[in-house]
């Protein structure tokens, strides 16, 4: 039986043991739009850092697709994907999410 992904969420840090609230992180999420159609799906990528000199955390939110009808389940996991390569790549390896049995997982970089 094949079926497609609906909702993906975790969050990539450099450090497998981040500080709340302090260590930079990208959080990438994959999910449906509500109320266009059950095949419409967006990502969005979150970025978060510490700032010295304000001594406060930076939150940044990013549409990976900005089309306002979405994009369909397998563009959504292929934009996705992508976005969580390029981000092990520079070094962002640990991730963190809900969907993996520990809670913590390490991205092979490629």
């Amino acid at each position: 039986m094949w079926f497609r992904i609906s909702f993906m969420l975790e969050t990539l840090y450099k450090t497998s043991t981040p500080e709340e609230g302090k260590s930079e992180c990208y959080e990438l999420s994959l999910k449906m739009l509500p109320g266009i159609s059950a095949h419409r799906h967006y990502v969005r990528e979150d970025h978060g850092w510490w700032d010295d000199s304000t001594k406060t955390f930076i939150h940044y939110v990013e549409t990976l697709n900005t089309a306002a009808e979405g994009v369909t389940s397998e563009e959504a996991e292929e934009i996705y994907r992508k976005a969580r390569t390029n981000r092990a790549n520079s070094g962002f390896v640990h991730s963190f999410s809900p969907f993996w049995p520990s809670g913590y997982q390490l991205i092979e970089a490629i």
